[in-house]
Protein backbone atom coordinates (compact mmCIF):
# COMPACT_ATOMS: atom_id res chain seq x y z
CA UNK A 1 0.00 0.00 0.00
CA UNK A 2 1.42 3.40 -1.00
CA UNK A 3 2.24 5.39 2.12
CA UNK A 4 4.15 8.64 1.94
CA UNK A 5 3.82 9.64 5.57
CA UNK A 6 2.50 7.96 8.71
CA UNK A 7 -1.19 8.22 9.59
CA UNK A 8 -2.53 10.44 12.34
CA UNK A 9 -0.04 11.27 15.07
CA UNK A 10 -0.95 13.49 18.01
CA UNK A 11 0.51 15.93 18.66
CA UNK A 12 1.40 16.75 15.06
CA UNK A 13 4.99 16.10 14.03
CA UNK A 14 7.03 19.30 13.80
CA UNK A 15 8.21 20.09 10.29
CA UNK A 16 11.95 19.47 9.99
CA UNK A 17 12.39 20.59 6.36
CA UNK A 18 10.56 22.52 3.66
CA UNK A 19 7.46 20.75 2.35
CA UNK A 20 7.17 18.37 5.30
CA UNK A 21 3.91 20.14 6.17
CA UNK A 22 1.97 22.91 4.49
CA UNK A 23 -0.81 24.76 6.27
CA UNK A 24 -3.91 26.11 4.56
CA UNK A 25 -6.95 28.08 5.64
CA UNK A 26 -9.57 30.58 4.57
CA UNK A 27 -9.22 33.89 6.36
CA UNK A 28 -12.67 35.12 7.35
CA UNK A 29 -14.45 37.00 4.61
CA UNK A 30 -14.66 40.76 4.16
CA UNK A 31 -16.08 43.00 1.43
CA UNK A 32 -14.69 45.32 -1.21
CA UNK A 33 -16.32 48.65 -2.10
CA UNK A 34 -18.30 47.05 -4.93
CA UNK A 35 -19.93 44.83 -2.24
CA UNK A 36 -18.19 41.65 -3.38
CA UNK A 37 -17.24 39.12 -0.68
CA UNK A 38 -13.56 38.19 -0.55
CA UNK A 39 -12.39 34.97 1.09
CA UNK A 40 -8.56 34.86 1.15
CA UNK A 41 -7.24 31.31 0.70
CA UNK A 42 -3.73 31.07 2.14
CA UNK A 43 -1.18 28.26 1.88
CA UNK A 44 2.15 28.37 3.72
CA UNK A 45 5.11 26.10 4.38
CA UNK A 46 5.35 25.28 8.10
CA UNK A 47 9.13 24.96 8.24
CA UNK A 48 10.15 28.14 6.42
CA UNK A 49 6.96 30.23 6.93
CA UNK A 50 7.06 30.84 3.17
CA UNK A 51 3.65 32.07 1.95
CA UNK A 52 3.03 29.91 -1.10
CA UNK A 53 -0.37 31.29 -2.08
CA UNK A 54 -2.66 34.10 -1.00
CA UNK A 55 -5.64 34.21 -3.32
CA UNK A 56 -8.86 36.17 -2.88
CA UNK A 57 -11.86 34.03 -3.85
CA UNK A 58 -15.64 34.62 -3.82
CA UNK A 59 -16.17 31.66 -1.48
CA UNK A 60 -14.64 28.48 -0.06
CA UNK A 61 -15.81 26.28 -2.92
CA UNK A 62 -14.23 23.00 -3.93
CA UNK A 63 -13.35 23.74 -7.56
CA UNK A 64 -11.95 27.22 -6.83
CA UNK A 65 -9.90 25.84 -3.93
CA UNK A 66 -8.60 22.94 -5.99
CA UNK A 67 -7.50 25.32 -8.75
CA UNK A 68 -5.34 27.30 -6.30
CA UNK A 69 -3.77 24.14 -4.90
CA UNK A 70 -3.12 22.90 -8.41
CA UNK A 71 -1.25 26.14 -9.13
CA UNK A 72 0.77 25.68 -5.94
CA UNK A 73 1.59 22.03 -6.72
CA UNK A 74 2.72 22.86 -10.25
CA UNK A 75 4.91 25.70 -9.01
CA UNK A 76 6.36 24.21 -5.82
CA UNK A 77 5.81 20.44 -6.02
CA UNK A 78 3.99 18.30 -3.46
CA UNK A 79 4.24 18.43 0.36
CA UNK A 80 4.09 15.35 2.56
CA UNK A 81 1.11 16.69 4.54
CA UNK A 82 -1.35 19.59 4.53
CA UNK A 83 -2.73 20.85 7.86
CA UNK A 84 -6.16 22.51 7.93
CA UNK A 85 -9.18 23.01 10.13
CA UNK A 86 -12.34 20.93 9.77
CA UNK A 87 -14.22 23.39 7.59
CA UNK A 88 -15.40 23.26 4.00
CA UNK A 89 -13.88 22.29 1.59
CA UNK A 90 -10.98 20.76 3.53
CA UNK A 91 -13.02 18.22 5.49
CA UNK A 92 -16.43 16.58 5.37
CA UNK A 93 -18.81 15.03 7.87
CA UNK A 94 -18.54 11.51 6.48
CA UNK A 95 -16.38 8.68 7.84
CA UNK A 96 -12.75 9.72 8.10
CA UNK A 97 -13.72 13.38 7.67
CA UNK A 98 -13.16 12.94 3.95
CA UNK A 99 -14.00 15.59 1.36
CA UNK A 100 -13.42 15.67 -2.38
CA UNK A 101 -10.38 17.87 -1.78
CA UNK A 102 -8.94 15.51 0.85
CA UNK A 103 -9.46 12.50 -1.43
CA UNK A 104 -7.52 14.26 -4.20
CA UNK A 105 -4.67 14.98 -1.79
CA UNK A 106 -4.58 11.35 -0.69
CA UNK A 107 -4.46 10.22 -4.30
CA UNK A 108 -1.42 12.48 -4.75
CA UNK A 109 0.27 10.92 -1.70
CA UNK A 110 -0.40 13.87 0.63
CA UNK A 111 -1.59 13.25 4.18
CA UNK A 112 -4.51 15.48 5.27
CA UNK A 113 -3.86 16.66 8.85
CA UNK A 114 -6.70 18.31 10.74
CA UNK A 115 -6.49 20.34 13.88
CA UNK A 116 -9.05 19.75 16.63
CA UNK A 117 -12.20 21.81 16.52
CA UNK A 118 -11.80 25.05 18.44
CA UNK A 119 -7.99 24.68 18.63
CA UNK A 120 -6.52 27.18 16.11
CA UNK A 121 -3.27 27.19 18.13
CA UNK A 122 -2.52 23.80 16.56
CA UNK A 123 -1.96 25.78 13.36
CA UNK A 124 -0.36 28.66 15.22
CA UNK A 125 2.22 29.80 12.68
CA UNK A 126 -0.43 30.12 10.00
CA UNK A 127 -2.81 31.94 12.35
CA UNK A 128 -0.12 34.50 13.24
CA UNK A 129 0.49 35.14 9.55
CA UNK A 130 -3.27 35.67 9.11
CA UNK A 131 -3.30 38.38 11.77
CA UNK A 132 -0.50 40.22 9.97
CA UNK A 133 -2.26 39.72 6.62
CA UNK A 134 -5.46 41.29 7.95
CA UNK A 135 -3.66 44.28 9.47
CA UNK A 136 -1.75 45.08 6.29
CA UNK A 137 -4.16 44.26 3.43
CA UNK A 138 -7.77 44.82 4.52
CA UNK A 139 -7.86 48.39 5.81
CA UNK A 140 -8.61 50.69 4.07
CA UNK A 141 -11.18 48.98 1.88
CA UNK A 142 -10.31 48.71 -1.83
CA UNK A 143 -12.56 49.13 -4.86
CA UNK A 144 -12.73 45.55 -6.14
CA UNK A 145 -11.23 42.07 -6.10
CA UNK A 146 -8.55 42.96 -8.64
CA UNK A 147 -7.17 45.70 -6.38
CA UNK A 148 -7.47 43.40 -3.36
CA UNK A 149 -5.44 40.70 -5.12
CA UNK A 150 -2.76 43.25 -5.94
CA UNK A 151 -2.54 43.97 -2.20
CA UNK A 152 -2.27 40.26 -1.43
CA UNK A 153 0.47 39.87 -4.04
CA UNK A 154 2.45 42.78 -2.60
CA UNK A 155 2.07 41.43 0.93
CA UNK A 156 3.21 37.94 -0.14
CA UNK A 157 6.31 39.29 -1.87
CA UNK A 158 7.36 41.41 1.09
CA UNK A 159 6.50 38.69 3.62
CA UNK A 160 8.59 36.08 1.80
CA UNK A 161 11.56 38.18 0.75
CA UNK A 162 12.03 40.88 3.36
CA UNK A 163 10.19 40.17 6.60
CA UNK A 164 12.53 38.67 9.24
CA UNK A 165 11.33 35.92 11.56
CA UNK A 166 12.82 35.32 14.97
CA UNK A 167 12.52 31.55 14.52
CA UNK A 168 14.51 31.86 11.27
CA UNK A 169 17.46 33.68 12.87
CA UNK A 170 15.80 36.96 11.89
CA UNK A 171 15.99 36.05 8.22
CA UNK A 172 13.12 36.05 5.70
CA UNK A 173 11.36 32.84 4.59
CA UNK A 174 12.95 32.91 1.12
CA UNK A 175 16.30 32.01 2.70
CA UNK A 176 14.84 28.78 4.09
CA UNK A 177 12.37 27.58 1.49
CA UNK A 178 13.13 25.34 -1.49
CA UNK A 179 10.78 23.56 -3.85
CA UNK A 180 9.72 19.99 -3.23
CA UNK A 181 11.50 17.12 -4.98
CA UNK A 182 8.09 15.51 -5.54
CA UNK A 183 6.57 16.89 -8.76
CA UNK A 184 2.86 17.31 -9.34
CA UNK A 185 1.33 14.38 -11.26
CA UNK A 186 -1.28 15.42 -13.82
CA UNK A 187 -2.59 11.87 -14.34
CA UNK A 188 -3.01 10.15 -10.99
CA UNK A 189 -2.39 6.38 -11.03
CA UNK A 190 -4.97 4.06 -9.43
CA UNK A 191 -4.68 3.46 -5.69
CA UNK A 192 -2.89 0.18 -4.98
CA UNK A 193 -2.22 -1.86 -1.86
CA UNK A 194 0.52 -4.12 -0.56
CA UNK A 195 0.12 -7.82 0.12
CA UNK A 196 -1.37 -8.52 3.52
CA UNK A 197 -4.35 -6.22 3.03
CA UNK A 198 -7.84 -7.42 2.17
CA UNK A 199 -9.09 -5.27 -0.70
CA UNK A 200 -12.71 -4.45 -1.47
CA UNK A 201 -14.38 -2.13 -3.96
CA UNK A 202 -17.16 0.10 -2.69
CA UNK A 203 -20.44 -0.21 -4.55
CA UNK A 204 -24.15 0.42 -4.04
CA UNK A 205 -23.58 4.00 -2.85
CA UNK A 206 -20.65 3.39 -0.53
CA UNK A 207 -21.16 -0.18 0.69
CA UNK A 208 -18.76 -3.11 0.59
CA UNK A 209 -19.22 -6.80 1.25
CA UNK A 210 -17.20 -8.64 3.90
CA UNK A 211 -17.85 -12.10 5.35
CA UNK A 212 -21.22 -12.20 3.61
CA UNK A 213 -22.39 -8.89 5.15
CA UNK A 214 -22.83 -5.41 3.66
CA UNK A 215 -21.12 -2.51 5.43
CA UNK A 216 -21.40 1.21 4.72
CA UNK A 217 -18.31 3.42 4.56
CA UNK A 218 -19.15 6.60 2.62
CA UNK A 219 -20.71 7.50 -0.70
CA UNK A 220 -17.88 9.91 -1.44
CA UNK A 221 -15.63 6.87 -2.13
CA UNK A 222 -18.21 5.07 -4.26
CA UNK A 223 -16.51 2.74 -6.81
CA UNK A 224 -13.11 3.22 -5.14
CA UNK A 225 -10.99 0.36 -3.73
CA UNK A 226 -10.43 0.28 0.01
CA UNK A 227 -8.26 -2.06 2.10
CA UNK A 228 -8.75 -3.74 5.46
CA UNK A 229 -6.14 -5.05 7.89
CA UNK A 230 -6.92 -6.90 11.11
CA UNK A 231 -5.27 -5.36 14.17
CA UNK A 232 -7.18 -7.16 16.93
CA UNK A 233 -9.53 -10.11 17.13
CA UNK A 234 -12.55 -9.20 15.02
CA UNK A 235 -11.40 -5.61 14.48
CA UNK A 236 -10.15 -4.41 11.11
CA UNK A 237 -8.78 -0.98 10.26
CA UNK A 238 -10.16 0.42 6.99
CA UNK A 239 -7.84 2.38 4.69
CA UNK A 240 -8.20 4.42 1.55
CA UNK A 241 -4.67 4.28 0.13
CA UNK A 242 -2.46 5.05 3.19
CA UNK A 243 -5.21 7.00 4.95
CA UNK A 244 -7.11 5.39 7.86
CA UNK A 245 -10.85 5.87 7.37
CA UNK A 246 -12.52 3.81 10.10
CA UNK A 247 -12.73 0.48 11.90
CA UNK A 248 -14.80 -2.56 11.00
CA UNK A 249 -15.84 -4.23 14.26
CA UNK A 250 -17.20 -7.69 13.53
CA UNK A 251 -18.19 -8.16 17.17
CA UNK A 252 -20.61 -5.24 16.89
CA UNK A 253 -21.22 -5.94 13.21
CA UNK A 254 -20.70 -2.28 12.27
CA UNK A 255 -18.21 0.26 10.97
CA UNK A 256 -16.93 2.69 13.60
CA UNK A 257 -15.30 6.09 13.41
CA UNK A 258 -11.68 6.45 14.43
CA UNK A 259 -11.20 8.05 17.82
Amino acid sequence: MRRRVPPYTEPFIEAQAPNDVWSADYKGQFYTKDERACYPLTISDNYSRYLLKCKGLPGPRYHLTRDVFEEAFREYGLPDAIRTDNGTPFAGKCLGGLSRLAIWWIQLGIMPERIEKGCPEQNGRHERMHRTLKLETVDPMVANMKEQQERFNGFSYDYNNYRPHEALNNEPPVNYYKKSSRPYVERIPPVDYDLGYTVRRLHHHGYFKFNGQQYYVTRILDKERIALKEFADGRWKIFYSFYPVGILDLRQNRVLRLT
